[in-house]
């Protein structure tokens, strides 16, 4: 298809916007089942209620957009800690019930969401206004930031794990449980740990997401399932396959849909994830 090369920008951001967004629900996915061995069914939702915290906080009641946003960080980590705590530490080692307790907190918060704000869509706050100018297309400020928010704060994530006590106690601990309880690490403060930071990054990312399309009590489903493609492309664990794995999708979801068709972007990432995991079944950058 021969489309102007403004276009062909747009699109790039756009994906790249996209994609990056796709990253902050695999790094927190990752975190949790790397840490627990669970599979958290209800991260999506929890992407979802801290976009609609920031909207009751902007929108309702006036905060400035990016303290809102900071606060939903806040406020979903301490639920994060709640939700290991009471919800998911119960059940860990066992196969089914989490999966039941997941599904469970989904339904809950779904309907608790339809519930207090309705079924209608809502918007957010613009992140900026205005364009920026980029080989001659115009390119929305918000994507950029949303880009730049991202990158920041994958940044600070790998920080804290290669360079704070704590990080480094979250990677021993996620490698082998029990030296890491015989070194003097509570594995259960850890995992602890890892849900509040999950939990916040899955906000800080349904922020992002509702201040560039719309909030509605159903938006969690699909950065789910691109969260749970991500980590079987990029590998069990790493944070290098989750970035390299969300921006490859995030760019797959806006470069098909134009080039072809929005019937053959519904099935060729998942078509090129098989064939990547047919050659490599480990993911991208897992290990053997």
């Amino acid at each position: 298809m021969d489309l102007p090369a403004q276009v062909w920008v747009q699109v790039v951001v756009n994906g790249l916007a996209l994609g990056w967004l796709y990253v902050l629900m695999a790094l927190g996915l990752t975190f949790i089942l790397s840490m627990m061995g669970i599979l958290q069914l209800a991260h999506g939702e929890i992407y979802m209620i801290g976009a609609y915290i920031v909207y009751y906080l902007s929108v309702s009641l006036g905060l400035n957009h990016y303290l809102a946003m900071l606060l939903s960080m806040l406020i979903m980590a301490t639920f994060g800690i709640l939700l290991e705590k009471f919800l998911f530490r119960p059940v860990q080692g066992y196969l089914l019930p989490p999966i039941v307790v997941s599904i469970g907190l989904t339904l809950i918060l779904t309907s608790a969401a339809a519930v207090f704000f309705g079924l209608f869509e809502r918007g957010l706050p613009r992140l900026a206004h205005g364009s920026f100018l980029v080989l001659g297309s115009a390119v929305p400020k918000d994507r950029i930031i949303a880009v730049g928010f991202s990158i920041g704060l994958l940044v600070l994530v790998y920080l804290f794990l290669k360079r704070s006590k704590y990080g480094q106690a979250m990677v021993a601990s996620a490698q082998n449980r029990e030296s890491a309880l015989l070194r003097g690490i509570n594995p259960n403060q850890m995992s602890r740990l890892a849900f509040s930071i999950a939990c916040a990054l899955a906000a800080v990312g349904g922020s992002l997401a509702g201040a560039i399309m719309k909030l509605s009590p159903f938006m969690g489903t699909p950065p789910l399932v691109k969260g749970l493609v991500i980590i079987v492309l990029g590998g069990m664990g790493s944070l290098l396959g989750a970035t390299v794995g969300g921006l490859i999708l995030g760019l797959l979801d806006s470069v098909i849909p134009v080039a072809f068709s929005p019937a053959v972007a519904s099935i060729a990432p998942l078509i090129i994830v098989v064939i990547i995991l047919l050659v490599r079944p480990q993911g991208l950058f897992g290990h053997e």
